[in-house]
């Protein structure tokens, strides 16, 4: 074992190991390559045939008449395992749904990933991307639904299956991510696992489980229908796309995206923070599925929540067996687990990042001012806001009201010299660094006309306030609740807080109990705030601002995230406040970890696992108030005079205009138009209409006009006389490359500040 560190710590083998490895991804690369079936199956409309009950017959018709028939199918075809492009043309009338099934009857589970999806009823073609994991035979079906009335029916014209490269690139995407894997297993095995004690191994090996235990529900088939799912997929598939991966121009970063709305395009980038979206969004362009890439993004948010709240918690109790005790407690709240598999991506994200701002004003209100850590804890409170400005605006919203009541009751300490520097500091690169974020946000909110800026601008009067925040109130926990359901609190939370009640008398007057008796005040002030007697309707009577602060959150419940996170923070303090001895503790800690787990799984088997998506293409057949592709619930960022009800697929030209030949990418068309008339006139392309929209003549001859037109969409205005060709698409304005400049340049500036201080600390610890 000691040759083998030896060995792996030579910085000579270790580039061998990598060439090594290198050379067998590029053999396995040029094999795979090699062995692609560069091929294409293709049927038309005198090869299909309908299937029934007894068999299958030639026809490419059905209809609501055919009372033995299923669907019409292609004929059998067999895939080799890898990843395809389907394209299917149709004439249709009615709903119709489509999918992949198998030949063979399989027990009732004939579609192949247990999924269909309804076609888009103003098109007449389909395109979309499937990978197939077996070898068996199988049919594309077009069927129509039990809601099929006389005159509904499917005529299936033609059907095209592509192989994708992506059948090797996958492989070889798992063979580099397997090689990196390793290396890092064994890197970190020697470099720091094999030289810590055992008190730290194990740790790290409950830290570990924990967060594999949190994800074991991602493991199987399918996903937890939840109010927000389909939102924060289309988010998701909506970042893939907006990259290009799916023929459309390139953005980075992404603001408008694609795909939604029937393809006229969504500005959710621009409101709502996806940076961390990338990383899902990039395995759906190496062959992940959608359900796929959307769970890992869960495992991470799960992995990153356990980690993150050790490293905050340690940073406040010193003590690294309580900071487990308190990562666990909070990473496996039950509040926080069934949020993250019902849907509400956005708060569980933002959750990551709660303990660092929590850890940040505990350690700013009780470290010595004048101590070298004094210094860094401005990172920890830009690193929480920044967090949760990138995952969850509301998650924001909420704790910068904390923050601000917070620092009126410390407003004695606020003040202290290095105090206020460390704020500055914390504000100032928190606002820096996201300035990229922020300054297109401020502009859309200022300049357009949008529903979420005149809606919280409404000066509507309020004639029943308990009516008007029915809402938000009917989620208020009652005390009951608050210590019997194990989806607030939790069992094992809830335990440790009620023995540090008991134990009161018992606790030392020394500065760490004094502070800890402090922290648990400002912890049943956010326990109070999620209670349903918290006077909010007495509050919303006397405050306009208070009023549309609730309705913004629109949910009590939202609440108990913080109330959960600083719950976590005061049982990791109460467990390192010398009470208990370390064996003791460690026992404590041990129960606590075993409690919480068995409340996990305990609520896994409640899950079930039913709502399947099949690439993008699924998003597009789930439907919002009967309108197609991305549900956008309640539009927030919307324009206000769009009418989704009323949106239409193709181009509308006005009086006088001849467009000749168009071509689609993405948000960007190129058309040949021309002006026979001697007035001007407009064009209305399939896009809503957001600032940064601009149509530009190929030939060089200068910009056109491009305002909002009827129902909010992008509109081109066409001089007389005007011929040519125009590119019209979407470009980020010049302040917002300037704003993504200087958080660059921030984000450098912090991590070399970040890197000086640790440099110094470890001199200092070596000296």
């Amino acid at each position: 074992m000691d040759d083998l560190k030896h060995l792996l710590c030579r910085k000579k083998s270790i580039i061998m190991i990598l060439l090594l490895e290198l050379a067998a991804v590029v053999l396995y690369t040029g094999i795979a390559a090699a062995a692609f079936p560069a091929r294409e199956w293709q049927f038309y409309e005198n090869d299909m045939q309908v299937k029934r009950h007894g068999g299958v017959e030639n026809g490419n018709y059905l209809d609501s008449s055919y009372e033995d028939a299923e669907a019409v199918v292609t004929p059998v075809f067999q895939l080799p395992k890898g990843v395809y492009h389907i394209e299917a043309s149709y004439a249709r009338h009615g709903i119709v749904v489509a999918g992949l099934i198998y030949d063979e009857a399989r027990n009732g589970r004939e579609l192949v990933d247990n999924d269909e999806f309804i076609l888009n009823p103003e098109k007449e073609t389909i395109s979309y991307r499937v990978r197939i994991d077996e070898d068996s035979a199988l049919r594309f079906k077009l069927r129509l639904t039990g809601d099929a009335v006389d005159g509904d029916y499917i005529r299936f014209l033609q059907m095209r299956i592509t192989a994708s490269r992506l059948s090797y690139g996958y492989r070889v995407f798992w063979l580099v991510l397997l090689l990196a894997l390793f290396d890092l297993i064994v890197f970190g095995y020697f470099k720091y696992y094999a030289k810590w004690d055992a008190q730290r191994k194990t740790i790290f090996l409950v830290l570990t489980v924990t967060a594999l235990f949190g994800s074991l529900p991602l493991f199987q088939s399918g996903l937890t229908a939840g109010a927000d799912l389909t939102f924060h997929l289309s988010r998701l598939e909506g970042v893939y796309r907006g990259l290009g991966f799916d023929g459309g121009k390139f953005q980075f970063p992404v603001r408008i995206q694609p795909g939604w709305l029937d393809g006229y395009g969504y500005a959710v980038s621009v409101f709502y923070g996806d940076i961390f979206m990338y990383v899902p969004a990039l395995l759906r362009a190496v062959g992940f599925t959608l359900e796929e890439a959307y769970k890992v993004y869960l495992a991470c948010v799960n992995t990153a929540t356990v980690f993150i709240a050790f490293y905050a918690f340690k940073r406040m109790s010193k003590n690294e067996i309580s900071a487990m005790a308190g990562a666990v407690l909070y990473a496996g709240c039950a509040y926080r687990i069934e949020r993250m598999y019902t849907g509400i991506v956005g708060g569980v994200s933002g959750m990551v990042f709660y303990p660092l701002i929590v850890a940040g004003f505990y350690l700013l209100f009780t470290e010595e001012t004048e101590s070298k850590e004094y210094k860094k804890i401005w990172f920890l409170l830009t690193a929480g806001f920044t967090g949760i400005l990138m995952t969850h605006m509301l998650s924001c919203l909420m704790f910068g009201v904390y923050s601000v009541l917070l620092c009126l009751v410390m407003w004695k300490k606020v003040f202290r010299k290095n105090t206020f520097i460390a704020l500055l500091k914390a504000a100032g690169a928190t606002a820096l660094l996201n300035l990229w974020f922020l300054v297109p946000l401020l502009h859309y909110m200022v300049s357009e006309r949008l529903k979420i800026n005149t809606q919280m601008g409404g000066k509507e009067q309020i004639g029943d306030y308990y009516a008007a925040l029915a809402d938000f109130t009917q989620e208020g926990k009652s005390w009951y609740e608050l210590f019997t359901d194990a989806r607030v609190l939790g069992f094992a939370i809830t335990l440790v807080l009620l023995a540090f009640v008991i134990t009161w008398p018992l606790q030392e007057r020394d500065a760490k109990n004094r502070h800890m008796r402090v922290f648990s005040l400002f912890t049943l002030f956010t326990l109070a705030v999620c209670m349903d007697f918290f006077p909010y309707v007495s509050l919303a009577k006397r405050s306009r601002l208070f009023t549309k602060l609730l309705n913004t959150l629109q949910y009590q419940e939202r609440l108990v995230g913080i109330a959960v996170a600083m719950a976590a923070c005061l049982a990791a303090l109460f467990l390192a406040a010398g009470l208990f001895d370390r064996k003791k503790l460690i026992w404590i800690a041990g129960a606590l970890c075993c409690v919480t787990l068995y409340q996990d799984l305990q609520f896994f088997a409640t899950l079930s696992f039913d709502q399947i998506y099949q690439d993008g293409i699924s998003l597009e057949s789930r439907t919002d108030k009967e309108l197609y592709s991305y549900a956008v619930g309640n539009g927030e960022y919307l324009p206000v005079e769009t009418q989704t009800a009323e949106l239409t697929y193709g181009i509308e030209a006005g009086e006088g205009l001849t467009v000749g030949q168009t071509q689609r990418a993405g948000l960007s068309f190129a058309a040949d138009v021309e002006n026979t008339s001697s007035a001007e006139s407009q064009i209305l392309f399939p896009i809503l209409y957001y600032s940064g929209y601009q149509a530009k003549d190929l030939a060089g001859r200068g910009r056109l006009e491009t305002a909002i037109g009827d129902n909010g969409r992008v509109a081109v205005t066409i001089p007389p006389g005007y011929s040519g060709t125009f590119q019209v698409g979407f470009s980020e304005p010049l302040l917002w490359r300037v704003a993504e400049v200087i958080s660059l340049i921030t984000l450098a500036a912090v991590v070399m500040a970040a890197y000086d201080l640790g440099r110094k600390k470890f001199f200092i610890k070596n000296e």
